[in-house]
């Protein structure tokens, strides 16, 4: 059967969380909310990832719009959840230098860059590198990437996906009578968390 995996974007907003998941109005009329991502087997890894830095939060710490959408779920209410900080687990670990760097055949290099090959699977470290003789080496060069597979792109989806919904909420979700100046209240990535759930 396997395990499903769900994660919620929330943010903090005047002291109160806040769900900003999308919204979709079904053909009976009813408007409902999605989460941001969920899958199986294939978001497994990056959310194994996200766990290294998760903390628990308890049902009713929750955002409203959270609850409502976890509320099927039997016993949710006595249940705690993953949390995670966007900025510390995702934004600042994307921003960071590619996470593969080696020497790699200028051939995979080309058929990965055009997007033949997914991944990059056979490489040589710098000291592999020196041990060839010269004309080897002139099959090689030095490249610097990330893995599509991996839970590297999975953040960099979340993160896309985390901005155009903070961008969203920023431009549409605060209502100006509310707030006089908009621009100190803005949300930031540091407001925003994930709630990772498996079911």
């Amino acid at each position: 059967m396997g395990v499903y995996y769900n994660i919620y974007t929330e943010v903090l907003f005047n002291g109160k969380w806040i769900n900003i998941d999308s919204r979709v109005l079904g053909l009976d009329g009813k408007i409902r909310a999605t989460s941001l991502m969920w899958g199986k087997s294939w978001l497994r890894e990056a959310v194994e990832e996200l766990s290294e830095q998760a903390y628990d939060v308890n049902f009713d710490k929750l955002a409203d719009g959270t609850t409502e959408m976890l509320g099927g779920y039997e016993s949710a209410s006595e249940r705690s959840f993953e949390a995670v900080d966007f900025q510390a687990a995702i934004k600042d670990r994307i921003k960071s230098s590619p996470a593969r760097r080696g020497y790699v055949h200028r051939s995979n290099i080309a058929a990965f860059q055009i997007g033949e090959i997914d991944c990059i699977e056979w490489w040589i470290t710098p000291a592999d590198y020196e041990k060839l003789d010269k004309e080897e080496q002139q099959e090689y060069s030095y490249y610097e990437w990330d893995d599509r597979d991996g839970w590297y792109d999975i953040f960099k989806q979340i993160a896309y996906k985390v901005e155009f919904l903070v961008e969203n909420f920023n431009d549409r979700g605060i209502p100006l009578e509310m707030y006089g100046n908009l621009d100190e209240k803005e949300i930031k990535a540091k407001d925003v968390r994930l709630i990772i759930t498996r079911s």
